[in-house]
């Protein structure tokens, strides 16, 4: 997948997490699903923080 941005063009970066189904049933427009969550959440150096008017996200 290509990506851009205000006119500059940039590669995804895609990241693989392993999931697990759970028993939480949902429903979207009639169709019903279970959910998924991650089966060990990454660390958070892993995630990227960022920092926004001095802030951490």
């Amino acid at each position: 997948m290509h990506l851009s941005f205000l006119g500059n063009h940039y590669p995804s970066q895609g990241k693989i997490i392993e999931t697990v189904t759970t028993d939480t049933v949902a429903s979207f427009l009639g169709n019903r699903y279970y959910l998924h969550r991650p089966v060990q959440m990454p660390p958070s150096s892993y995630l990227g923080l960022r920092k926004y008017r001095g802030v951490t996200y």
